[in-house]
């Protein structure tokens, strides 16, 4: 029997216009957060481990691209439209290392509204680097039966008055992209203070995304607000850290009065 032997091109030569950008506020008006008004501070942070270009030899160069995209820009990139821009430079030559970050920067200013750090690393970066873990208590070990894996906030409930301050992460979380469909798994770390939140409720909560179909960023602001709504704590912060698809990893951090978190590459990333 004949392999199939069809494939598909992709463009190697600067294309800008490959780009795609989605506005927030489409998923955001479904929440209740207006543009003037957001709950939270927020970034959120692509790693691109697929990135190369030529130098003005014809050399290929290689890196680890890594974006960082206010939480408060107007619009969001879409992934795919990200990769294909991407892949676009691999055929073409810049004369300086600092050209390619500057036309990144430029590029993903303009697609999401908002200016947008670029960060190429080396090998040498990404290995000093190394991985990390989150810090907290894990939800992942709890012994409890979960049917439901549609976006349930109901399960969200506070186990006692007593307030407290804890950070709490899971690895078991799963989302579905909006575009293809195709799983997004993620690692998502909860660190918020006040009245004590209910591990097993919040266990299924985070379960309860296993056939959700958002964005990633779209999904770390439902978690937050779904979080403050619910058991209304003093101090909250969500982070979502994805593993990759199609090389690129996005990882979105929303906060209410707490510093964004260290960037810690977790054991799947």
């Amino acid at each position: 029997m004949a392999g199939n032997n069809s494939k598909q091109d992709y463009v190697t030569t600067y294309t800008p216009s490959l780009l795609e950008s989605i506005p927030r506020n489409r998923q955001r008006q479904t929440l209740g957060i207006a543009d003037d008004a957001l709950p939270f501070k927020g970034l959120d942070i692509w790693n691109a481990y697929e990135f190369t270009w030529l130098n003005r030899n014809g050399k290929p160069e290689v890196a680890v691209a890594q974006f960082q995209v206010p939480g408060k820009s107007p619009h969001l990139i879409e992934s795919k439209s990200l990769k294909l821009y991407l892949l676009s430079y691999s055929g073409t030559k810049f004369g300086h290392r600092n050209e390619v970050i500057n036309t990144l920067e430029s590029d993903l200013t303009l697609a999401v509204q908002a200016p947008v750090g670029v960060t190429l690393m080396n090998a040498d970066s990404v290995q000093h680097e190394g991985l990390g873990i989150f810090t907290g208590n894990s939800l992942d070990q709890q012994d409890i039966e979960i049917d439901e894996y549609f976006w349930n906030p109901d399960f969200l409930e506070l186990e006692s008055s007593t307030v407290i301050r804890e950070t709490v992460y899971t690895h078991l979380f799963k989302s579905l992209c909006p575009m293809t469909g195709q799983p997004d798994f993620a690692s998502i770390a909860i660190n918020y203070n006040g009245n004590s939140i209910s591990h097993k409720g919040l266990l299924r909560y985070l379960v309860s995304y296993r056939e959700h179909a958002e964005f990633a960023e779209q999904v770390t602001e439902r978690i937050f607000v779904d979080i403050m709504n619910r058991c209304s704590p003093e101090r909250l912060g969500v982070t979502a850290r994805y593993t990759r698809r199609g090389g690129i990893e996005i990882n979105s951090h929303r906060t209410f009065e707490e510093p964004l978190p260290p960037e810690v590459r977790l054991w799947r990333q």
